[in-house]
């Protein structure tokens, strides 16, 4: 074998000095002819010297050596040529005309569809934040690039070294009228009704782009030197409601300059974007995420000349769980002798992540402060953002002197892993790769806008949360998880449906709510947004911890839908907000309830305690072993509905005198009967029982203040829920009353039904569950049912002036039973043509099988 391989190696060195020596000697072909004959001559003709042979291989020899020494000579160059282009820090200008070709041919059917994607979401999302009053709303209708690409380095492109960076320098110019996008504004004040339809059309962008190479190759951060020339061109469409240009002349110019706003704050230097090239692709799309800053120390910090200051009016300087903190630098005041206390300053940090807002306790002291508080983030997207802003304490106690800010940037990568980036000393990149979750990143940040300083966090990734569900949490292994690919790339997107499941949402209690009222505290209460539909909870007086313990049932909605949360703090001359919250709903399980403390967002302190569950669907449609499977109790002769009104509490005060003469007209269907009036309390107890005939119609409680001249005014009302009541049991509860800031109710409710009712339904129940099976038409007339009940209970509270509020959650719930009806009729239709199909190839099978 080795002597095999020998003879391949020379063999190999004589062809390829073969091949050399016909490209250095194009006559050697030629000689050899030559060099034949005169071989043969002196074998047999004339007998030349032995100096022949020896001369051929001294000359051989020779060929083969220069040879050799060409094929070196070419390979240090080589080596020479990478080594300049490595160390060397710049390199001369060179046309990207060939770039530029490169993108007209991937652009239209590649580049455009990804980028517009990403940039209507964007648009959509900064034209909902940054609207003016006039305009109501904004949407994105139309979102199109045209077929013309941007333009980089018609002057040419170079590298250079910024500090010990390299950086790619090349012009940027997007000049084009191909593109389209449509802008559906709603207007309100003396324009209200009208809808402006505006055309972006044309842009032009000009500026000059650096490209850094950072984490070894495996990301690129992108920005501007220096702010681009921008301009945008407009017309506005027509239509029924639409106005002309004359109406709004200051769109462009706003357009204009929110375009600039955004690109200076995220992509104008020393702002950067980032561009990930991970070597896997996992195909996840994360949708949101959690992670925990913690806010080491600060040291070197000094007070601007030009001081921003703001009113400590705007929020409380306490932490994230409302408790202040003392200094802890007083031991490292070194050891010459005590500082005046009335000449420290003290000093805290603000963290905001898009709406959610922190601020760390108090420290004092002239040298290093220490924090170490840690507060979780939370992101609702693939890219956020955290911002920390270093305040001090002025001398009146009232003002809050800007000492500086930074920023951290977070970024999913789709190999699952996750970037940190921030500005370093002198606009450096200070940037770091967390593989997984449950990674901690340490970053040492100067901060801007100050003449020294520098802040020290950590961050620690808890939490990705993705499009199909899953989740990606500390400890993780993406290698032994299979992920569903269900969004597609480049679906449209569809409008929410019903997914047939039942969410059930606890709001159980809420933690450091913020104080709005003179006294230090707070009148909290929720309402969850799903949907189309509001819920309210009661009001809790006078406490910044609330506990509601309230149940709400939600039909999940697919498509991504967030559940919205605004607290308020319930005021006699208008609420006041205490903070918003989103939480994702995807990718919850029968079986896994979700507990959860969510943070609120726009202010600087609270959570609230949820708990979600699906709950099980035949739970919902059976309401008891005792009635029959489609959810009817025996009516008729000798059935009854028997309502106690016990007591109230917590009533609204009606009166001058700061009391109310309560009473309850109890509505059940067309019936109404009322019980008798208790003069001035706000706890009234009545203790009345009334009887109404059992027809299944929706039973109404309305708490009323009697006047004896004018009319009587509504202080509550709230609907009770007696359809899955067992039979001759009672139900004894407590209830918050709708409409109103507060207020709860303490009824009985039962319903009598003779024993030879239950008789009956006994020994017609197995025959109802066999034959029923919740099969599809079961399914519908239950939908109907459901329609016709919340009609009956619609046109009832018509008759109620007070009751606009609570009709229209009839009507909201009734939209959502028909969307629910005609999702199940579509379903049939599904099933029926799948049938027949079955049946045509059972008749194709069986005439070829006789």
């Amino acid at each position: 074998m080795a002597k095999k391989k020998l003879v391949d190696g020379v063999a190999k060195e004589a062809k390829d000095l073969w091949e050399h020596l016909r490209h250095e000697k194009p006559e050697l072909p030629y000689l050899i002819p030559i060099f034949l004959l005169a071989w043969i001559l002196e074998r047999w003709l004339i007998s030349f010297s032995n100096w022949v042979p020896v001369f051929v291989t001294v000359w051989v020899t020779l060929q083969y050596g220069k040879h050799r020494r060409e094929r070196e000579v070419e390979g240090l160059n080589n080596r020479w040529r990478r080594h300049i282009l490595c160390s060397q820090p710049s390199t001369p200008i060179e046309p990207c005309e060939w770039l530029n070709k490169m993108l007209m041919n991937v652009w239209p059917n590649f580049m455009e569809p990804k980028i517009v994607r990403r940039l209507s979401h964007i648009a959509q999302k900064r034209l909902g934040e940054k609207k003016p009053k006039l305009i109501l709303s904004m949407e994105v209708e139309e979102f199109s690039l045209g077929t013309a690409p941007p333009m980089f380095g018609l002057q040419g492109a170079y590298w250079s070294i910024d500090g010990k960076q390299p950086v790619l320098n090349m012009g940027f110019e997007w000049d084009t009228t191909e593109m389209s996008v449509l802008i559906s504004a709603k207007l309100g004040g003396p324009l209200r009704g009208k809808t402006a339809r505006i055309v972006v059309n044309s842009i032009h962008v000009k500026g000059d782009l650096r490209l850094l190479p950072v984490l070894d190759g495996q990301a690129v951060l992108f920005s501007f030197a220096n702010t681009p020339e921008v301009r945008i061109g407009l017309v506005f469409g027509s239509g029924a409601n639409a106005i002309p240009q004359t109406e709004l002349p200051f769109i462009s110019s706003w357009l204009e300059m929110l375009l600039v706003d955004t690109l200076t704050r995220t992509m104008v230097e020393p702002r950067r974007r980032i561009l990930c090239l991970p070597a896997v692709d996992l195909k996840k799309k994360a949708v949101g995420g959690i992670f925990s800053v913690t806010v080491v120390s600060a040291r070197n910090l000094a007070k601007l000349d030009h001081r921003e200051s703001r009113n400590s009016g705007n929020g409380a300087v306490s932490n994230g769980d409302g408790s202040n903190h003392a200094s802890s630098n007083e031991g490292s005041l070194g050891s010459n002798g005590s500082v005046n206390k009335k000449s420290e300053k003290s000093r805290f940090v603000e963290i905001s992540c898009e709406d959610l807002t922190r601020k760390t306790g108090m420290q004092s002291g002239p040298f290093l402060h220490v924090w170490n508080e840690s507060y979780d983030m939370v992101l609702h997207d693939n890219l956020g953002t955290v911002r920390l802003n270093v305040y001090e304490q002025g001398h009146n106690n009232v003002n809050y002197d800007f000492l500086g800010s930074c920023e951290v940037k977070v970024k999913y990568v789709d190999d699952d892993s996750t970037i940190f980036w921030a500005v370093g000393p002198a606009q450096s990149v200070l940037i770091s790769r967390v593989p997984c979750c449950g990674k901690e990143v340490e970053l040492t940040i100067p901060l801007e806008n100050a003449t020294s300083g520098e802040l020290t966090v950590k961050l620690l990734l808890k939490e990705w949360q993705f499009s199909d569900g899953s989740k990606a949490v500390a400890n993780y292994n993406p290698a032994l998880v299979i992920h569903d690919q269900q969004n597609a790339v480049g679906t449209q997107p569809v409008q929410p449906t019903f997914t047939g499941r039942k969410l059930k949402i606890s709001a159980i209690e809420g933690r450091n709510l913020a104080p709005m009222d003179r006294t230090g505290k707070s009148d909290p209460y929720l309402k969850l947004f799903y949907g189309k539909l509001i819920r309210k909870t009661k009001t809790v007086n006078q406490d910044l911890n609330p506990v509601w313990n309230q149940d709400f049932i939600f039909q999940e909605v697919s498509g991504g839908e967030y559940l919205k949360i605004k607290c308020y703090d319930a005021d006699r001359f208008g609420d006041e907000n205490l903070g918003n919250a989103r939480v994702n709903l995807e990718g919850i399980e029968e079986g896994a309830p979700k507990d959860v403390w969510v943070p609120l967002e726009k202010i600087n302190q609270g959570e609230i305690h949820l708990r979600i569950e699906v709950v099980a669907s035949e739970l919902l449609q059976n309401p008891s072993t005792n009635g029959s499977e489609n959810g009817s109790h025996p009516t008729g002769d000798g059935c009854m509905v028997e309502v106690v009104l016990v007591e109230a509490r917590d009533l609204v005060a009606a009166n001058w005198g700061g009391t109310s003469d309560p009473y309850v007209s109890v509505r059940y269907g067309q019936i109404k009967k009322r019980t008798k009036v208790v003069y001035k309390t706000l706890n009234p107890a009545w203790g009345q029982t009334l009887e109404f005939t059992d027809d299944g119609s929706p039973l109404v409680l309305h708490v009323k203040d009697y006047n004896n001249i004018l009319p009587t005014v509504s202080i509550g009302h709230c609907e009770v829920d007696y359809d899955k009541l067992p039979p001759n049991q009672t139900l004894d509860q407590w209830l918050p009353l709708q409409g109103v800031n507060k207020g709860e109710i303490h009824f009985q409710v039962t319903r009598r039904v003779p024993e030879r009712h239950l008789k009956a339904a006994s020994e017609e129940q197995p025959k109802l569950i066999a034959s029923s099976n919740f099969s599809g038409n079961a399914r519908l007339q239950r939908s109907a049912g459901m329609v016709r009940s919340l009609i009956r209970k619609a046109m009832t509270l018509a008759e109620e002036e007070e009751e606009i509020e609570y009709i229209r959650q009839m009507l909201e719930e009734l939209e959502g039973a028909e969307e629910e009806r005609e999702l199940t009729v579509t379903q049939l239709q599904k099933d029926r043509d799948l049938l027949i199909t079955k049946v045509k190839e059972l008749e194709k099978a069986m005439s070829g099988f006789f």
